[in-house]
């Protein structure tokens, strides 16, 4: 353009500066609408991601009372649990509980002894303890010793075991169990 085109541009732009400001003001509108638009995709992912984590927490919020119950629960259990564990040093109380389970216990626990147990990793909080039971009474004494062992606040687990009748007619029997107790190292 050349100096007279320009001053004759400069001249209607002075005399029509509302025409001029709206021109400029539509110009800058409509960069503005054109960026908008193509950032809208993003914004819609962004406002997607900030609804699933209010409904999120919205479900927290509401669970909240139960969430702490439940672990108030779990913890009263886990305490339970720590202090029913055996102490593995402790052979006599170990050997003892075997006894006091039952109201026959001394009648029909005619033998029972510690075994050797593995050896645990030295970094391992607990260890399993193995003892071997002998029961000899009626079906209804072995059983419901058996039933109290399995029910009892020691836990443990029955390793092997295995049924016999001391005779072919009598109704003693004979119960030989191999058991691991959970205890703290």
């Amino acid at each position: 353009m050349n100096p007279v085109e320009n001053s004759q541009l400069g001249s209607l732009l002075r005399r029509n500066i509302f025409g001029t400001v709206c021109t400029i003001l539509c110009l800058v509108l409509g960069a503005g609408l054109w960026v908008l638009r193509l950032d809208i995709h993003s914004l819609e992912i962004v406002n997607r991601e900030r609804s699933q984590e209010g409904a999120a927490m919205d479900s927290t919020l509401v669970t909240g009372p139960l969430i702490k119950t439940e672990l108030a629960r779990a913890q009263d259990i886990v305490q339970r649990i720590e202090s029913n564990l055996v102490i593995d040093k402790n052979l006599a109380d170990n050997l003892w509980y075997f006894y006091k389970i039952h109201p026959d216990s001394k009648d029909i626990l005619t033998n029972l002894r510690g075994l050797n147990g593995d050896a645990a990793a030295d970094d391992a909080d607990y260890k399993l303890v193995p003892f071997s039971l002998q029961l000899t009474g009626t079906y209804e004494q072995v059983g419901g010793y058996l039933l109290q062992l399995e029910t009892g606040p020691r836990l443990m687990y029955i390793r092997s075991f295995s049924f016999r009748r001391t005779s072919p007619r009598s109704p003693v029997l004979t119960l030989n169990l191999e058991v691991k107790v959970l205890a703290r190292r």
